[in-house]
């Protein structure tokens, strides 16, 4: 882990204000809290099992596979393929290296070499997002604000099979929410069903102490017959076994 923030220290003193990343082990330790305190940046965690909240790394991962087994297939330069991919020309009308660094890297792929100005980049970036918004909210609905004490069900894949209730809110579309054998869990908004169902904890100090009654009452009753096992006082295994009579084919 100390490798990867001494990775992360070349380009975070650079370029990045936020770190948008899932809940892996990596960022949970002690070593990754002290290195966004150090350098003074935001981090930003996805809802857990929900890849959607985390497209963007997700589709820039995709997009670099499969640009290296290219590369790969093809016996090219690899290095030669990932320039050729940041100076590509995006829908806004400049590359990936532009929009970092604002220069132009100089690479092999033939460019248009016109530039544009910074208030029309903003302007078409507005409008492409606006474009994929209206797609997108067109088989959508808004979901309903969770209080804190909503009876919620959680959605495991396919069913709605536990149940919790809402501790606070957890980042942008999350809450915390604690089930009922008393786990803690981050949730998306869209995996969180509110229900007027009524919620009640397991408590599993009580049910402890009765267990532990019940087996020392049961064990000072028992009694040893014949050395075969335990048998318990008035049970139905003190009761006369009458073995059934079967048929003798053999005689």
């Amino acid at each position: 882990m100390i490798g990867k923030c001494e990775t992360c220290k070349k380009f975070q003193s650079r370029f990045l204000e936020t770190v948008i990343s899932d809940n892996g082990p990596c960022y949970n330790c002690k070593e990754w809290q002290n290195f966004t305190r150090e350098y003074g940046f935001k981090h930003v965690t996805s809802s857990p099992q929900h890849p959607q909240a985390n497209g963007k790394a997700e589709k820039g991962v995709h997009n670099i596979k499969q640009l290296l087994e290219k590369a790969t297939d093809s016996q090219s330069d690899p290095y030669l393929a990932l320039l050729s991919y940041r100076t590509a020309r995006l829908d806004c009308g400049l590359s990936p290296a532009e929009l970092l660094i604002s220069r132009k890297l100089h690479t092999t792929l033939p460019c248009y070499a016109e530039s544009k100005q910074s208030e029309e980049i903003i302007k078409k970036q507005e409008h492409l997002k606006w474009k994929q918004k209206q797609q997108y909210d067109k088989g959508t609905r808004a979901l309903g604000l969770l209080a804190k004490d909503d009876v919620v069900r959680i959605q495991d894949q396919t069913a709605w099979s536990r149940k919790a209730i809402v501790l606070q809110e957890a980042g942008l579309r999350s809450c915390d929410v604690r089930t009922e054998d008393g786990h803690v869990l981050k949730k998306n908004r869209r995996n969180l069903l509110k229900t007027k169902e009524t919620f009640q904890e397991e408590q599993c100090g009580e049910e402890d102490e009765n267990v532990d009654v019940s087996h020392a009452e049961t064990v000072s009753d028992l009694k040893l017959l014949d050395g075969h096992g335990y048998v318990g006082k008035g049970q139905r295994s003190e009761h006369k076994v009458k073995r059934p009579v079967r048929l003798n084919l053999q005689n």
